[in-house]
Order: structure tokens, then sequence, then C-alpha cells
């Protein structure tokens, strides 16, 4: 048993040593569930030491692919939850709810925070069966299943709410959104916060001195997806070349595990057109970030976009859409252009001005970098997490 006595600024525990959520270090544990190993590296490392720091032992439960050596280079214990994203048959995802329920039984954690979609789903019905502990359920955007129509698309986002619903136990679980738009497809959960991203270190990316020299680069850094608006991003460029002198580099891999990648063979042939180039993956976020003059995202929806909030860190001015999430950090004239959906011409236009007007480049950049410092810094956004996690579980105690 544990029994809590709450002060004005910390708790005090009467820890048994028979209590099975009690590490043998004093520690509780918080297990992570995430999809892939790079994207918890890419998005989540900043909370996970805060987490630690705050007398978390922090597990991370994922498809182990290329980021091994750097989670456990932190300090990590990841646990490969040998899922294919790819696969979606019925047999592959009682498998993974089995191996999740097994992990939890196991590991018996103080906290589970499940994060993206498919995660929370098969997290949530694994904490059924096995009588988890408090859950933390985080979407991180909303993706392919809410841009798709169709009553088949519909069905299962009514089935998603419904499901989702049912996890919501009142202190006992905590759900967060990226951005307003996505909270407010679940109006039915009682205990959810829109957090706004998930807090990238403020001196990662610095502004670099912007030259003035042509070409004017625009710079796309992300996952390889028709559902990112690559071909779009594309399509206006080439406008925007008929009167600029204007380039696209397109930074990133093609991701077999999605629906919508585009493969190697059509990111080639798009390296072919003038003016466009397609790198691949980036060592780091920073080396594409620092060739830039602009960045853009024409992206069907997003949760909150992390390339945005790099490049609004590295102080350049952004491009979107008006869809969800980008609308969230992008603010029309004042740190970028934001845009109808699917309007390439007005998107040509904007990059057009953008290549003529250094000037309004250097304002919109700066603009943007303020505007980072204030919402998306981790000081300003890890706090507010960390909160959930003591409203749900009370604060370890620090050895």
């Amino acid at each position: 048993m544990i029994e809590l006595t709450q002060g004005a600024d910390n708790y005090q525990m009467d820890r048994s040593p028979q209590d099975p959520l009690i590490t043998r270090s004093g520690a509780k544990r918080l297990l992570y569930v995430a999809t892939e190993d790079w994207f918890y590296a890419t998005h989540f490392l900043p909370l996970a030491r805060a987490a630690r720091s705050k007398g978390f032992e922090v597990v991370i439960v994922t498809r182990v692919s290329t980021y091994r050596k750097q989670l456990e280079a932190e300090g990590f214990r990841l646990i490969d939850l040998q899922a294919d994203r790819s696969v979606f048959g019925p047999l592959a995802l009682i498998r993974t709810i089995g191996r999740l329920r097994t992990i939890f039984i196991r590991e018996k954690p103080a906290l589970v925070h499940a994060i993206a979609l498919k995660s929370v789903v098969l997290g949530g019905l694994a904490a059924r069966l096995s009588g988890a502990p408090p859950m933390v359920y985080s979407l991180t955007g909303l993706g392919y299943l809410w841009s798709t129509d169709g009553y088949a698309a519909g069905l299962l986002r009514w089935i998603v709410r419904r499901f989702l619903g049912s996890l919501d136990r009142k202190g006992a679980s905590a759900f967060t959104f990226e951005n307003d738009d996505d909270s407010a497809e679940f109006p039915n959960l009682r205990s959810r916060t829109v957090i706004g991203g998930w807090g990238m270190q403020a001196d990662e990316i610095l502004p670099q001195a912007r030259r003035n020299a042509s070409p004017v680069l625009v710079v796309y850094l992300g996952r390889m997806l028709k559902a990112k608006g690559i071909e779009a991003t594309v399509r206006a460029v080439e406008e925007a070349r008929g009167r600029n002198d204007i380039a696209l580099e397109l930074w990133g891999a093609p991701d077999p595990g999605n629906l919508t990648s585009l493969s190697q063979t059509d990111l080639e042939r798009l390296s072919e057109r003038p003016g466009i180039a397609w790198r691949g993956r980036a060592p780091h976020a920073r080396d594409a970030w620092r060739r830039a003059d602009i960045a853009i995202l024409l992206s069907d929806r997003e949760g909150m976009p992390r390339s945005l909030i790099e490049a609004a860190s590295a102080g350049l001015p952004l491009v979107a859409y008006d869809v969800a999430g980008c609308r969230s950090i992008v603010r029309d004239n004042v740190n970028g252009f934001l845009l109808p959906y699917g309007d390439e011409a007005a998107v040509a236009d904007a990059l057009a001005r953008l290549a003529a007007e250094p000037d309004l480049r250097h304002r919109l950049g700066a603009a943007a970098r303020e505007e980072f410092e204030a919402r998306f810094a981790a000081d300003s956004v890890i706090p507010r997490i960390l909160t959930i996690y003591f409203n749900l579980v009370p604060q370890p105690e620090m050895g």
C-alpha cells in the first residue's frame, strides 16, 4: 500500500517495499508507448528527460529500428514492441494488443503514456485487459482517418470517438491534443487538454544570419507523404520560379508504413525538375533549416507540426495551408502566410513575394522566433505535461 500526504509543494510517500509500482531504485515507472523509435526520439526526448529529473524511471515501448543507440545512450530502457505499423490486419493488431498487455502486467508501471492514435487505441485496449494504472492518451494529430471522406471513414471515426469515451476514467486518465481543432472532434471527453506541441530546446536550432543571394531557397522537412502536400509544394514552387529565382529542397525519407508515402522513384523523378532537389534524410533538422530562406508545409492536416516549430526556432518565415495544426502556429502576415487549403496559386504568389522582398522575410522570420520562444520552447510546454502526470500519480520522491 501507499499512503499519501500532500503538502503545498510536494508529496511525501510511505512506501511499502512490496508495492509493485515502486522500483528498486525508489523511482516510479513511467511507460511511454509509441509506434516508432524515430518518432519518439525526434519529438519526446525533452519530455523524457524532464520526467526522469522528477523521479520517474522512464521505459520506452516502441518498434525499435534506427534509434536504439541514441535512446539507450540517454539512459532509457527500451522494450521492442516488434509491431509493423503498415500492417492493419486483425491478427497483427491482436498480437500487438497481447504484447502490450504482457508488458503492462510484467512492468507494473505507475503511469502509462500512449502517444499517437494507433498507440492510444491499442494501448487503451491492452490497459483494459491488464488492469493498467492511470493512463495519459496523447493524440498527436488525427491524420489520414480524419482527412478521408466516405461512409467507411466516417464510421471508423464514430467508433474511435465512442471507444476513447469509454477510456475516460475520472481521476485515472487524461487526454491531450496538440490543437483546438482536434480537441473539438472529441466533445465527449471530459479530461482533455490542449498542450500545443511537446517542447523543443530553445537553443537547439538558432536563427542564422540570412543570406540575400540567389536562389531564394524554400525548404520542406518531414516525411515524404502525399498527405504532407509534397506534390502541391513542387507545383507552387515551379509557378513561383517563373517570376523569381527560387528553388526547393525536400528533406526527409519515404515512409513505407504510411499509405500516402511517395516512393524513392517518385522522389528521384521530382528531383529531375529544374530547381527541385530531394536531399534525403537530414542528419539533424538544423542541417536543413540553416540552408533555408522560407519554410513550407502544405499538409492536409496536422497535430502541431514539428517542422514549422523547428523553422520558427530557426527564425524563418512560414508558409502553410489554413488547416488544423498549421493554423495554430502560423499567423497570416505576422510570422508567415496562412493560405486557403488547396490554393496553389496563392502559395505561388506568397513564395514569389517572399523571394522578392528580403526585408519581409526577415520581419516575418523574427516574429516566428519570438512566437517559438513564447509558446513552443521546452520550458514553456513541458511543465504543463508534468502537471498532467502529477494530477494522476503523486510526484515520486527524489533520492
